[in-house]
């Protein structure tokens, strides 16, 4: 993964019941399911936008004026949220190795990329966000008042040449019934 020196803040600094979660390599929404009930999946946007800052380097996509496909999502356990989900792509991963992406509709995201033995996921990333990152941002829009700061979690899942980059969000109620 390139450019992840702002996504590797040393996990030790993380709140010690958030770390097992931060540090799991497999699917999110599968553990999710084994320690909470009715794990539901919901849709907050799907389309097109500007990469973050932070994304353009990961991706390695030009600056300015490009478009990826985003798709924001809420995992919550009987209503209460447990993680916001962020995940781009380039437009033309679209039309190869993420086909699937457009489709997933409220179905878990991880469902299908740990479904494709060819899908190889990079090394996991973590920092702690402020409302100064626009994840934050958009996390706090979703759910309302948050606390200064939360963790995330983020890596590159890889379908040929194709990247689709994946940022989960661990909101207050994971962290407080880890």
């Amino acid at each position: 993964m390139t450019s992840t020196r702002l996504w590797r803040h040393p996990l030790a600094l993380a709140p010690r019941d958030l770390r097992p979660w931060l540090a799991a390599r497999g699917s999110l929404t599968a553990r999710l399911m084994a320690h909470f009930p009715e794990i539901r999946v919901s849709v907050l946007r799907q389309g097109w936008d500007q990469p973050h800052g932070d994304e353009i380097a990961i991706m390695q996509l030009p600056r300015g004026g490009t478009q990826v496909a985003v798709r924001e999502v809420i995992l919550a356990s009987r209503g209460t949220p447990l993680v916001y989900a962020h995940s781009i792509t380039a437009r033309s991963a679209l039309a190869r190795g993420f086909h699937l992406l457009g489709r997933t509709g409220s179905r878990p995201l991880g469902a299908l990329l740990f479904a494709d033995p060819t899908i190889r996921r990079s090394p996991l990333a973590w920092r702690c966000i402020d409302a100064r990152h626009p994840l934050y941002q958009s996390a706090r829009a979703a759910v309302g008042p948050l606390p200064p700061r939360l963790w995330a979690r983020r890596s590159l899942f890889h379908s040929g040449r194709d990247v689709l980059l994946v940022t989960e969000v661990f909101l207050p109620a994971l962290a407080n019934a880890s």
